[in-house]
């Protein structure tokens, strides 16, 4: 239940955060930058929760787990710090990194919750 979850708090605070990233790119809203690392947060906290849930379980992986651990704290680091890293004209590289960052985060999210559906369905069987 626990997986069931955070694998949709991760979906859809991917997709809200993807939308409003999407708003900010056309130079508006930008005072609900807030809301939009709140929304990271939530994508950090569940993919961590997740890649917890999927090495704890019999037959997990805990090298997923790391990784989930990882992209997460490079998730977080990286949206606090992305409006530091390379001002200026340039600046819109960083902004596709972070895209790609939430991306992958999602993409590991999903492989995390399917493989902890196949594990758990495994070890009932």
């Amino acid at each position: 239940m626990l997986v069931r979850i955070m694998i949709m708090i991760l979906r859809l605070s991917v997709l809200l955060a993807l939308i409003l990233g999407i708003v900010f790119w056309t130079g508006n809203a930008l005072n609900l930058i807030p809301v939009h690392m709140g929304l990271g947060i939530l994508v950090v906290l569940s993919l961590w929760i997740l890649g917890f849930a999927q090495a704890t379980a019999k037959g997990g992986n805990w090298g997923l787990a790391a990784g989930a651990f990882i992209l997460g704290l490079i998730v977080f680091i990286f949206g606090l710090e992305q409006q530091t890293l390379l001002p200026g004209s340039a600046h819109w590289v960083i902004q596709i990194i972070h895209l790609l960052l939430g991306l992958l985060a999602i993409g590991l999210g999903e492989m995390l919750a399917a493989r902890y559906k196949r594990v758990t369905q495994a070890a009932a069987a």
